[in-house]
């Protein structure tokens, strides 16, 4: 099953708002906000692959969201 860890960087004060859009999207496991270069990172899992490509977009094009970053999780078999 794929999974990632999604970097979000969000228009100043709209962490709470997209940190709470993001949780409630299926397939996102937890969201935290970050110091960093991001304000906030999300771990997602969803299967088949277009569902989950489907959810990364999601993430992307909420409102409050500036830019994404996803990182692939390999999972050694």
């Amino acid at each position: 099953m794929p999974k990632a860890f999604v970097m979000i960087d969000v228009h100043p004060g709209k962490e709470d708002h997209v940190e709470e859009a993001v949780r409630q999207m299926a397939g996102v496991h937890s969201v935290y906000q970050v110091t960093g270069e991001f304000d906030m990172i999300a771990f997602i899992e969803a299967e088949p692959y277009h569902a989950f490509a489907r959810l990364v977009d999601t993430i992307r094009k909420a409102e409050g969201v500036r830019d994404t970053d996803t990182q692939l999780v390999l999972e050694k078999t």
